[in-house]
């Protein structure tokens, strides 16, 4: 093989089937460690670990075999993804457990769906019919299992604003809640989770994925988020925590680039559909289970970061930037930088935020003007970033450029609010009335109980100068 990249075609035919052999798990040090053997037809084996701590003998006690085995199945499900791509074979068989029509059919649409920036990236038609076919030769059944909680919420810690905001929101209101790191982490994470008890997971991959890579095989964005469901569902259900609560806002819902016929959505397990699809795939499949969802449904991007604004906790902990999180830096250079300094803009005074938050002003760095016309929409491609809309980026533009004119009266716009001014903004009505209608938004759609709701409400009140209905 040589590092040339090989052709999709070429691929599927020296691959044509990724097999799901088996699984299996045990108790090691208070952790639980979760091995999967894959099968990348004819003879490429992959055996990837997943680690989980603590968990002690008491937890696996509280719950069936059964049920924790359908779940550990489920994860590896989506553990698949990550090796499966490096060929996309036309077939998955799954051996390792029972999977139904209806569930192969979601596990369908949930890699469709999900996969879909890959697809892109690597220019392949998902769309044709024998693409893609998963089977199993076993018959699905529900567990009959009663769980009963016995903490309050287990919380997934990113290192961003908006798992900040939402540990800002629970303290506030005195409400208990464990934290969940997924590594490699960042140190904003860490720094985030504080002195809350602490759940870890930890992912090994199978060294072969990275040589077969570097030989040529595909390689792409997988659905983060989704597996992250399925860990953090395991880790609830262990735990006895009554709900995982995310920090999936409703600006996630947006694509960034039409492709063969549907839209590419690079957040896509962050949207209130496979929010959705999850909780139901887990009432029909896997029971009674922790209740998994977004506390920042309602909110939009521009909402979060005015929140986030009004309590500086986490101002100079938080790391936001994907290429720079490990390093526990902002790069200055990205589209998820620019976003973040863009809307965190007009709710912090430049001080506040250039030096404690940015080491530079990133309104003043020509090289970003042309990013800063793909966040608002210019571009065909919105970034492949989680940032938010078209809309807020231009609200919050606008917003940024009002702000400055109004703390340096009389001088010219830095380059950046320069060129979106005169590129963009001018050419779209009635901004300043957008930004409220932004400010004050309420999205209905949710899977919030009442007592989250007034939470949210409630923060939404602060920067609203409307009334929130």
């Amino acid at each position: 093989m040589t590092n040339q990249s090989l052709s999709f075609k070429s691929l599927r035919e020296k691959h044509p089937r990724f097999v799901y052999q088996g699984y299996d798990w045990k108790l090691a040090n208070d952790e639980l460690v979760i091995s999967f053997d894959f099968l990348l037809e004819p003879d490429i084996t992959f055996k990837p670990k997943i680690n989980i701590s603590p968990v002690t003998q008491e937890n696996i006690d509280s719950i069936p075999k059964e049920v924790l085995d359908k779940w550990i199945f489920n994860l590896g499900m989506i553990e698949l993804f990550s090796y499966w791509k490096v060929a996309a074979s036309r077939e998955i068989l799954v051996k390792a457990g029972p999977l139904s029509r209806k569930q192969i059919d979601w596990w369908k649409d949930l890699l469709i769906r999900g996969m879909g920036e890959y697809f892109y990236t690597n220019k392949i038609n998902f769309n044709r019919d024998d693409f893609i076919k998963i089977s199993s030769d076993h018959t699905s059944r529900r567990p009959s299992f009663k769980f009963k909680p016995t903490r309050e919420y287990l919380v997934p810690i990113g290192g961003g604003k908006d798992s900040a905001l939402v540990t800002n929101l629970l303290a506030e209101k005195g409400i208990s809640y464990d934290t969940l790191l997924s590594f490699p982490q960042s140190p904003a994470a860490m720094q985030i989770a504080g002195n809350k008890q602490i759940f870890e997971i930890k992912r090994e991959f199978d060294p072969k994925l990275f040589e077969l890579n570097k030989n040529g095989y595909l390689n792409g964005h997988t659905p983060f988020s989704a597996r992250l469901a399925f860990e953090g569902s395991i880790v609830a259900l262990l735990l006895g925590h009554k709900g995982i609560l995310l920090a999936n806002e409703f600006s996630a819902n947006e694509g960034n680039v039409p492709y063969l016929g549907t839209i590419i959505n690079h957040q896509y397990s962050k949207t209130f559909d496979f929010e959705n699809k999850f909780r139901s795939y887990v009432a029909d499949n896997l029971g009674s289970s922790p209740e998994y969802l977004s506390i920042l449904r309602p909110l939009t991007e521009l909402q979060i970061a005015a929140l986030f604004a009004q309590n500086p906790r986490f101002h100079n902990v938080f790391r936001s930037c994907n290429r720079g999180q490990q390093e526990n830096k902002w790069c200055c250079d990205c589209p998820k930088c620019l976003f973040v300094f863009t809307i965190l803009y007009p709710f912090l005074e430049e001080k506040e935020l250039v030096g404690p938050i940015f080491p530079e002003n990133l309104f003043e760095k020509e090289s970003i003007v042309e990013v800063s016309k793909e966040l608002m929409g210019l571009d065909s491609t919105k970034p492949f970033e989680c940032v938010g809309t078209h809309e807020e980026t231009q609200a919050a533009f606008y917003l940024s450029i009002k702000k400055w004119q109004k703390n340096n009266p009389g001088k010219e716009l830095p380059i950046v609010l320069k060129e979106v001014n005169k590129k963009v903004l001018t050419n779209i009505p009635d901004l300043d009335k957008t930004a409220e209608l932004l400010l004050c938004f309420w999205n209905k759609e949710h899977n919030l109980d009442e007592s989250l709701e007034k939470i949210i409400k409630e923060a939404v009140e602060k920067i609203c100068k409307g009334k929130n209905d």
